[in-house]
């Protein structure tokens, strides 16, 4: 589990923008989902297409890679923290910012809240990095993952193979 729990922003840092289909966990469970911020309407979002997403920081002994296929972004959503399964966001916004992005998420998942802050910056058609503070609580929050910080770096390596669906990892 602890792994698990450690991973929930670093998941959703790899998940973003790849949503398979347009609806929010929530919406899934037929729960009526937040209405996105009016500044997210605007936001530049990575282009669709293969990208390698390294992900290093926070209690990761070493960075992990993975190539994923990266579909188009939905006006209104929050590109760079994707809704997950099981996973329920209070908050979830992007605005601009010099030099890129700033987004705000607050999550819960198995009795407790992950606040993630982060910002983007690079060009969203060939390498963006994301770099991102997360807050833990919750009873059993080991204390180590109380506040972590994660990089993420992803470059472009063209377009999606054949076949290979919105938010699927290719190996």
């Amino acid at each position: 589990m602890r792994a698990q729990l450690a991973m929930i922003s670093a998941v959703a840092m790899l998940a973003a923008c790849s949503n398979a289909d347009n609806k929010t966990a929530a919406e899934k469970d037929g729960a009526a989902a937040p209405a996105p911020a009016a500044e997210n309407a605007s936001m530049p979002a990575p282009k669709p297409g293969l990208w390698q997403q390294t992900v290093s920081g926070g209690m990761m002994p070493s960075p992990t890679t993975v190539k994923m296929c990266v579909g188009p972004t939905v006006a209104g959503e929050n590109p760079f923290s994707a809704p997950q399964q099981g996973v329920t966001c209070s908050e979830n916004s992007v605005k601009s910012a010099p030099g890129g992005a700033e987004f705000h998420s607050v999550c819960a998942s198995q009795g407790m809240t992950v606040t993630s802050d982060g910002k983007v910056s690079g060009n969203m058609d060939s390498a963006y990095k994301v770099e991102i503070t997360t807050k833990t609580t919750g009873a059993n929050v080991p204390p180590q993952m109380a506040e972590m910080k994660m990089t993420v770096d992803a470059t472009r390596l063209g377009d999606c193979p054949a076949g290979a669906a919105p938010g699927s990892v290719v190996q």
